[in-house]
C-alpha cells in the first residue's frame, strides 16, 4: 500500500467475516504528509460502546490537511466494528478486544482484529493515542493516562492539555501494553461516558490530538488547551459505598475536594436511614458513577491524589479496574 505525499487514502482491510460470509473491515484513513516527520496513530472505539472517540476522529480528519502535514497520520475511528454495531463494549463472542493484544492471525475474532491493528497500524509508529470513555454507568473527567516514566509519552501527554495526566499501570493484553512491547508509547485518553456523544470531552480530545501533532512538529498551528495546564497525578483510588440506597452525590468530576468534605449520602427508600461519606484526604474527582441507586461495595467516586504516596495495608490503593478499563477490561465479578 502506498500513499502519495500530500495525499489521504481511505482503506478498509478485512478483519473478520460473519457466518453468512459477509466481510467485516477495519476502516482507516492514512494521511501522508509532504515532508518527513513522525508516524502517529489515533484509534477509537476499541470498546464498541465508547463513542466519543468516533466523533473526535471525524473532526480530526476535517482539520488535518495532508498537503501541509509533516509525517504520517493513521486514524482508525472504530476498531471494534462489530461491537459498535451492537452498541456493546465487547465483541459478539463476549471477548474484550482490549484484553486480546497482540492477537494472532489464526485465533479468535478478537485476536485476529488485534493482530490486524498491530500489523497495519501500530508497528512502525512513533507514538499513538487511544481514545476511550468510562465504562457503563460511569463518567470520566477528561484525562490522559500513561507510564509517566516514559519521557516521550509524558511530554506528549502534557502537551495534550487535558485537565489531568494520570500515571497508570500497564494491563496485560491491552493495546497500550502490546504497543509498548514494540517500543511504541501510547497515550490513553479518557473522557465522558459510553453510548453517547459528550461535547466537552470530544472538544478536549480534538484539541489535545492537534496539540500533540504540533508538539511533534507535524502541523504548524494548534488550538489552546481547553482547560489550561494539566495536573500530573500518580495515584488514584475508587471510593465505595458502605451502605446501599438512593445516592445523593455532592461532588462532580473535575472537582477538587478537601479532607472532611461530604462526597455523597446514601438514603433508604423511606428516608429513615442515611449514611454520609466524607473525604478522608485531599484529592481530585476524575470519575464517578452515574447510577442513582447503589449497593454496598459499589464504586462511587474515583479520586486522584496529589503527590507521590505509598499506600499502607489499612488504606490500600485500588487498581483502576474498569477505567484503565475503561481502558483495559470489564468490572471485576
Amino acid at each position: 500500500m502506498t500513499v502519495d505525499p500530500g495525499a489521504r487514502r481511505d482503506l478498509a482491510p478485512p478483519a473478520s467475516e460473519s457466518y453468512t460470509g459477509d466481510r467485516t473491515t477495519l476502516p482507516m484513513a492514512v494521511l501522508n504528509g509532504v515532508a518527513d516527520g513522525p508516524r502517529v496513530f489515533v484509534t477509537a472505539a476499541v470498546h464498541g460502546d465508547e463513542l466519543n472517540g468516533i466523533a473526535t476522529c471525524r473532526r480530526l480528519l476535517d482539520h488535518v490537511d495532508p498537503a501541509t502535514l509533516r509525517g504520517l497520520l493513521v486514524v482508525v475511528p472504530i476498531v471494534n466494528v462489530l461491537g459498535a454495531q451492537l452498541n456493546s463494549r465487547y465483541l459478539p463472542d463476549r471477548r474484550d478486544l482490549n484484553r486480546s493484544f497482540p492477537g494472532s492471525r489464526s485465533g479468535s475474532m478478537a485476536a485476529r482484529i488485534a493482530r490486524l491493528l498491530i500489523d497495519e497500524v501500530i508497528a512502525g509508529s512513533d507514538i499513538g493515542i487511544d481514545l476511550h470513555t468510562a465504562a457503563s454507568h460511569r463518567t470520566n473527567h477528561p484525562q490522559v493516562r500513561l507510564d509517566t516514566t516514559d519521557a516521550v509519552a509524558l511530554d506528549a501527554a502534557v502537551a495534550f492539555g487535558a485537565p489531568f495526566v494520570l500515571d497508570a499501570k500497564l494491563r496485560p493484553g491491552s493495546l497500550r501494553a502490546a504497543a509498548g512491547d514494540l517500543g511504541v508509547p501510547v497515550l490513553i485518553y479518557e473522557g465522558g461516558g459510553p453510548s453517547r456523544f459528550d461535547p466537552d470531552p470530544i472538544d478536549v480530545a480534538e484539541r489535545g490530538i492537534l496539540r500533540v501533532l504540533h508538539r511533534l512538529g507535524m502541523i504548524d498551528q494548534a488550538p489552546a488547551p481547553a482547560h489550561g495546564h494539566p495536573m500530573v497525578l500518580h495515584e488514584s483510588r475508587w471510593l465505595r459505598a458502605e451502605r446501599g440506597g438512593i445516592l445523593e452525590l455532592h461532588v462532580r468530576p473535575g472537582e477538587r475536594v478537601e479532607a472532611g468534605q461530604p462526597l455523597w449520602d446514601t438514603v433508604s427508600p423511606l428516608g429513615e436511614e442515611r449514611a454520609v461519606r466524607e473525604a478522608a484526604e485531599e484529592g481530585y474527582v476524575i470519575g464517578a458513577t452515574t447510577l442513582p441507586l447503589v449497593q454496598p461495595g459499589q464504586a462511587i467516586v474515583h479520586l486522584a491524589l496529589p503527590g507521590d504516596r505509598v499506600p499502607s495495608e489499612d488504606d490500600p490503593t485500588e487498581e483502576l479496574e474498569d477505567d484503565e478499563d475503561d481502558e483495559d477490561g470489564p468490572l471485576p465479578a
